[in-house]
């Protein structure tokens, strides 16, 4: 949706879809991929897993001189809440480099289940503000990976670079396919006492989250994961309806917090906890801190944590 519509095949675009003299697998785009394709290759992925002693291969994809295009620019910003401007939003690099993610993660030598990852945290790091009118370069990443309670981990790291080659924004998306070791993540029926949020918020928000956003976010970003979509998808997938999209809410908590950064160089990290279920009636809290801010996205009652992150001034 980012590009016109002749690609290069990234399973087998050129010679450098090989392993290179490091060891890592290069996929070169001369233009954004398609995302149709990817997707159609993750339903029909069932995944191998890691083997034991095995990991993730290195697979970096990247792409010169990327431009944005305004009309979809205006769409992402009226479905996150963004006002116009002469910059980017903070989380709008994430939406561009979207279709490379996709690409990476159903890559033949990519031995997870894409429809199986839950995105548990994102960091982003934004050391200028970037121009809309400037073109950049995408590198995308993702090799190795954590063994923790619930599974494996893996980081998807995303670099901006400007035409000096100098990189402006990182992000580093935190992954987790679910394991042997993970469990059912039943336990105990007893309700579990919800810890205090950390901080003290200065400003409080109800937010109505419809029943559409993840519809309305997809087509403005790309991201058609079915449990985002409508309640029968997500019932395909063991949710009891769609729930809203984890980068969908971050962007919303950006563009609310926007008036109160003042500055361009920040970063912006976020942890995703329980689902916000659609439709939904949410909370969102904000206070200040030494060097940043802090906020939250709670239910009504403020006893369920959807969101936790904060705001850092570099």
């Amino acid at each position: 949706m980012y590009c016109a519509p002749k690609a290069l095949n990234f399973e087998l675009p050129s010679s450098k879809d090989d392993k290179a003299m490091s060891g890592e697998i290069r996929l070169d785009f001369e233009q954004l991929p398609t995302v149709a394709p990817s997707y159609f290759r993750a339903v029909a992925n069932f995944g191998s897993g890691l083997a034991q002693g095995e990991t993730i291969p290195d697979i970096v994809a990247r792409l010169n001189d990327l431009e944005v295009r305004a009309e979809n620019l205006a769409r992402y910003r009226k479905v996150c809440g963004f006002p116009r401007a002469d910059t980017l939003p903070v989380t709008y690099p994430h939406v561009l480099a979207f279709p490379m993610h996709i690409a990476v993660l159903t890559h033949k030598r990519f031995p997870l289940k894409l429809l199986g990852l839950i995105h548990v945290r994102n960091e982003i790091t934004q050391r200028r503000a970037i121009r809309v009118d400037e073109p950049l370069d995408l590198i995308v990443s993702v090799g190795g990976h954590r063994e923790v309670s619930k599974g494996i981990e893996f980081d998807l790291v995303t670099r901006v670079n400007d035409a000096s080659g100098a990189t402006i924004w990182e992000e580093t998306g935190v992954m987790l396919s679910r394991g042997k070791s993970g469990g059912s993540g039943g336990g105990s029926s007893k309700r579990k006492e919800m810890p205090e949020l950390g901080f003290s918020a200065q400003e409080e928000a109800s937010w109505q989250v419809p029943a559409d956003i993840g519809r309305r976010y997809a087509a403005a970003a790309g991201d058609y994961n079915p449990i985002h979509l409508s309640a029968w998808s997500a019932k395909l997938f063991g949710f009891p309806r769609a729930i809203a999209t984890g980068m969908w809410m971050k962007a919303r908590a950006a563009a609310a917090l926007e008036p109160h950064i003042d500055v361009d160089a920040y970063s912006l990290s976020v942890a995703f906890k329980k689902p916000v279920f659609l439709p939904s009636t949410v909370l969102f809290k904000e206070g200040a801190v030494d060097n940043g801010l802090d906020f939250a996205l709670t239910s009504r009652s403020g006893d369920i944590h959807h969101l936790t992150g904060e705001v850092r001034y570099l």
